[in-house]
């Protein structure tokens, strides 16, 4: 193997000609390249505590229950980022697949604009336990309004499932109080008491009464709940900081790409160089 020094004496001009061509070229690309701007939103997660109703009708209750949550509920939510449901609402909303120049004549130009967005957008948990939103974009405008619409509705998404089952544990709640005013005007039997519905054949007693009304009155105050629920679904998410508009582009970095390719030309050259020599010096 040549000697380094010997081999820096001789092709010290090759090295420096090939690193400073591979840098310029490199340079030259970034600053010609079209600049993306960065949109950046963070949220903390709320505590999915505050979705019970115990909160609610319990002020003893209420102050056990930090508003911020752990940076274990953000695991479902992390988990919603990676569907195209959240960045379909995005495309329809702000017309992307124009945007992005593509052919809206085209069926798939929708499908294709969900890719564009999810290739220019990242989702990742921070190490102080807050989840952030980058979306990249040729508008600066754009970029922070699709950062913010997407964390908007990554919220909405999560308080829709809590609304929609509220919603079906309501419905079931007022088929089964229904049933009871029935049974209880017609002297039914009472929930699980098929013996003395038998007994009786099918009329209930004065003495049954109060126990049916207590029933009734847990439904009642069972249903009261579930309405109040479902107009008060907290946020799973806390907005900490809105994207806003950036004055000057975050992509491409033209410093770090031209530091980048100048150290791997220079390590490039120099092993060409050597590789030079170790054939000069066994001809």
């Amino acid at each position: 193997m040549p000697d380094i020094v010997s081999v820096l004496a001789r092709r010290w001009k090759m090295i420096m000609i090939l690193t400073a061509l591979a840098t310029a070229v490199a340079l030259l690309a970034a600053l010609l390249a079209p600049k993306l701007y960065l949109g950046s939103t963070t949220a903390l997660p709320a505590n999915p505590l505050l979705a019970d109703k115990a909160r609610i009708l319990n002020p003893n209750i209420e102050a056990l229950y930090t508003e911020v949550g752990t940076i274990d509920d953000l695991d479902k939510i992390e988990g919603t980022t990676r569907l195209d449901t959240l960045y379909r609402a995005a495309v329809d909303s702000f017309g992307l697949a124009a945007h992005y120049g593509l052919d809206t004549m085209q069926g798939d130009a929708g499908e294709k604009a969900v890719l564009f967005l999810k290739k220019n957008t990242s989702v990742h948990r921070t190490g102080f336990g807050e989840l952030k939103i980058n979306v990249w974009d040729k508008d600066r405008e754009m970029a922070a309004a699709l950062a913010n619409a997407l964390m908007q509705r990554l919220n909405d998404i999560h308080k829709e499932l809590q609304t929609a089952n509220n919603r079906l544990v309501l419905q079931g709640l007022k088929e089964a109080y229904a049933l009871q005013l029935q049974q209880t005007a017609t002297g039914g039997p009472l929930p699980g008491d098929t013996a003395s519905l038998t007994a009786k054949n099918g009329y209930g007693t004065p003495e049954e009464r109060p126990v049916r009304m207590v029933h009734l009155q847990q439904y009642r105050q069972l249903i009261d709940e579930y309405e109040l629920a479902l107009k008060t679904t907290p946020n799973a998410l806390l907005i900490v900081e809105a994207a806003r508009p950036m004055p000057w582009p975050d992509k491409p970095k033209a410093g770090q790409i031209a530091l980048f390719v100048f150290l791997g030309a220079l390590l490039f050259s120099f092993l060409l160089a050597v590789s030079v020599e170790s054939r000069k010096t066994k001809t």
